[in-house]
């Protein structure tokens, strides 16, 4: 995960968590960990992606809100979903099995951008690159 955040990464959201535009149609990497979902993901819609999601710690619960996407996440094992967003928008995630005293904070983003948007984010340089 780490390898692919460095790689990937466009910015911070406010409270200093990675922000990850990966290729369209590349592997896209989430890990769940004591209390929250890591990177937040810039994907494109109507591009198709393989989502890996895998636990570093415990169970958890991924839930991508408002969809029904709902799967259970467990230490060791990698799920591997492909997913094609179909609309443009901020989708959360929650963790919907209780994993200790944080479970309540436990959430993450996937931030779902138009085309257009994201070619103009292709040829804009990054904050701090010239």
């Amino acid at each position: 995960t780490e390898a692919f955040i460095e790689a990937h990464q466009v910015g911070e959201d406010d409270f200093g968590t990675p922000i990850v535009r990966p290729p369209v149609g590349s592997d896209v990497y989430l890990a769940a960990r004591l209390w929250d979902w890591y990177p937040i993901l810039e994907l494109v819609e109507g591009e198709t992606y393989r989502l890996h999601i895998s636990s570093l710690d415990w169970q958890h619960g991924f839930s991508l809100q408002p969809t029904n996407i709902n799967l259970q996440v467990h230490p060791g094992i990698e799920l591997v979903v492909t997913l094609t967003p179909n609309e443009t928008g901020t989708f959360g995630i929650v963790c919907n099995e209780f994993c200790g005293i944080g479970h309540h904070l436990m959430v993450g983003r996937i931030n779902v951008i138009d085309r257009e948007t994201a070619a103009l984010a292709a040829v804009t340089p990054a904050a701090g690159e010239q």
